[in-house]
Formats: structure tokens, sequence, C-alpha cells
């Protein structure tokens, strides 16, 4: 009997073994037999993974910056500054009248056809019908001004013939412009005394020019040869 119950429970053993060998099997055999439209169904419902291509450009762009900066920064770091040199402005020179004594000095004789071949006798003209108007009384008048440049005292009779000293000394104004008008005129006069032997003459610039005619004195001011010494 016992070893009929051996038997069997042995038979049985081996039932046991051979069903779940089979459900082995059966089961990759169930899953490989998975409808083809259900798995279609699957993956139509999954997300995609993204693509890659925009995002490693942007990359590479950003590397390439990075590299760029890091150049600039290495040239400039390492590339000595070049000092700045401030522009020194231009001091402007006071004016040399020994120099424009000079250059009047130099035109006195540069026309042999005028007159008797000399531009200092109508220089001191000029000088002192300039400065013979002032008038003490008001202070108005004389060398102070050059009103003589305008019109009514440039027609004065006794200003006769005084436009061409006056276009003489015009080039020495222009070589010279920061020379008042009052200061040329007696400065000339200065000159053609002196280098035609005459005596030293005291004289000291600053003189300042008028800008219009309402500055300019009245006629008959200047003494007139023509009445004699009791004038």
């Amino acid at each position: 009997m016992s070893s009929t119950l051996f038997r069997a429970t042995s038979s049985r053993a081996v039932q046991t073994r051979s069903l779940l060998l089979a459900s082995a099997v059966a089961v990759p055999a169930a899953r490989a037999r998975v409808p083809p439209h259900f798995l279609n169904s699957t993956r139509a419902y999954s997300t995609e993974p993204v693509k890659s291509s925009g995002s490693s450009t942007a990359l590479w762009w950003g590397v390439g910056l990075l590299g760029a900066s890091a150049g600039y920064y290495f040239y400039s770091s390492s590339t000595p500054a070049k000092p700045v040199v401030a522009l020194k402005k231009e001091e402007k020179k006071p004016l040399d009248y020994n120099e424009v004594y000079k250059a009047i000095a130099d035109i006195l004789d540069e026309d042999s056809d005028y007159d008797d071949g000399s531009y200092g006798p109508i220089l001191i003209r000029l000088a002192w019908h300039a400065s013979g108007t002032y008038d003490k009384t008001d202070g108005t008048g004389g060398s102070n001004g050059a009103t003589m440049r305008f019109d009514p005292e440039g027609a004065h009779g006794a200003n006769a013939g005084l436009a061409h000293a006056r276009d003489v000394l015009e080039k020495i104004k222009k070589r010279f412009p920061d020379i008042s008008y009052s200061d040329l005129w007696t400065l000339a006069g200065v000159v053609a005394v002196q280098e035609a032997g005459g005596p030293t003459v005291p004289w000291r610039a600053g003189r300042v020019d008028k800008l219009s005619s309402t500055d300019c004195p009245p006629d008959g001011r200047l003494p007139d040869a023509a009445q004699g010494q009791g004038m």
C-alpha cells in the first residue's frame, strides 16, 4: 500500500511539473500574439521624444559667443592701453609792438614815386589829426577811438588826403590784427619821426577803437593853417 501511495504521489508531482512548464511556455506565446492594432494604439498615445537638432544649434552658438568673449578679454587684457594725449590749447602770443614798429619802418620808403619818396610826412599828419581833435572839457575826440575811419570825420576838409595814409597802414593792420587802429596810427607817427632822425617820442599802447560814427568829433577842432598863428 505504501508503494501504491508513493506512485500516486509521484504521478501527481510529475503532472504538477508538467502543468507549470506548460504555463511558462504559454505566457510568452500569449504575449507574442498580442494584436498589432493594440500596440499601434498604445504608441499613438505615448509622448514622442523632443528633437534635439535646434537645441544643439543654440548650444554651439552659445559656446562660440563665450569663446569670442574670452578671446577679446584676453586680447584687451594683454594689449597695453595707449596713453591718452591731452591736446594743449595753443596759447595766444602777446602782441609784440617792436615787431609792429619794424613793419611800419619797412614800408616808409617802399614807394619812391609817392610825394618826396617817403610815407613819413603823411603818417605824421595822420597821427596829428587823429589826436588834435581832443577836447579836454568833455573828453571827446582825440586819438583814442580812431573815429576818422567814419564819416563825417573822414570827410572833414582838414583831413583831405589822409585816406591814402590809412590805406597804407591797412596792410600792417592785417598782419597784426590785434593792434587797434588808434594805436597803429599814433605809433606810425612815432616811427616816421624817429626814422627821419627826429627825437625819441614817448609812446604807450592801450587805445581802444570806437565802433560807430556817433563818436566822431565835430568839424573845426583842428587848427587851420590858413588863419595864421593867432588861431
